[in-house]
């Protein structure tokens, strides 16, 4: 569990993301409804004699709570606890700007090359380059196909930071698509003129790493984004907070769900067995 700065606001947060997180799941009333669906015939029979009621509803809770869970709640817990620590936060912010026929072609050469090697710093310096090249030649800022940012944060700074949040395990092609996206948001907000390319940051995130939880090395199809490129777990919990809370936090917060709704869960099976 992370070691906050400030233990009043590391309290708050927990209990934020626990409210934001009950009312997303709607655990009570998710299981008083599966339950009687059990009991009203909503389930397979065979697999009901074979397994029990207990595991059959636990099966069709988990289903249900992963379909309301989505994508969606770690946008709005980024944006929560973006907040507590005074960052502006902003979920499917749409970023407009100008992508120069000169900088298409840098973004369509390099990431169709089957020798592409990854490297952020390489790839973000030319993108500069090419863009003082051709600043004077900017056309209107307009939004473009993925263009929508999932959690876009600004700092007390200035520094600006877009977020593409994904599943734990894309494919090879959504990889690709991803990394083409955060290259284009840095070409996009540099068109606008008003800041440095120290201050803007693009990254595809990644709630936690599916291949450890201890360990935040992530390899996955790695030959198509450099490392730098993602925010795995633990790295996309503690910047979105200002290092105020950590993905162990997170596991604690639904840890705590879990035992509190242990005793509601086993009530409403044994009064539906009655």
């Amino acid at each position: 569990m992370t070691q906050p700065g400030n233990p009043e606001l590391h309290e708050q947060m927990r209990k934020a993301v626990k409210q934001k997180a009950l009312s997303i799941l709607k655990m009570d009333e998710k299981v008083k409804r599966l339950s009687q669906d059990i009991d009203d015939g909503d389930t397979n029979l065979f697999f009901l004699e074979m397994f029990g009621k207990q595991v059959m509803f636990t099966s069709k809770l988990i289903t249900s709570l992963q379909t309301a869970f989505g994508m969606s709640f770690y946008e709005q817990i980024s944006k929560t606890l973006g907040e507590l620590v005074g960052y502006e936060v902003t979920n499917q912010y749409k970023l407009t700007g100008h992508i120069h026929g000169n900088l298409k072609i840098y973004l369509d050469t390099l990431l169709e090359n089957i020798e592409y090697i990854p490297n952020r710093k390489v790839e973000y310096q030319r993108i500069h380059e090419i863009h003082e090249e051709i600043k004077a030649e900017i056309g209107s800022l307009e939004a473009i196909p993925d263009s929508t940012v999932d959690v876009f944060i600004k700092k007390p700074d200035g520094t600006e930071i877009f977020i593409d949040i994904t599943t734990v395990k894309p494919n090879k092609k959504e990889f690709r698509t991803m990394k083409q996206k955060i290259l284009k948001w840095y070409i996009l907000r540099l068109s606008h003129g008003d800041i440095t390319p120290d201050k803007i940051h693009t990254y595809i995130a990644i709630p936690y790493n599916p291949q450890s939880r201890t360990n935040n090395t992530y390899t996955r199809w790695s030959e198509y984004y450099d490392r730098e490129d993602l925010l795995v777990g633990n790295e996309l919990w503690q910047l979105i907070s200002d290092n105020q809370f950590s993905l162990e936090d997170m596991i604690d917060v639904f840890r705590e769900i879990g035992e509190e709704s242990k005793a509601y869960i086993e009530k409403s099976l044994k009064l539906s067995d009655q």
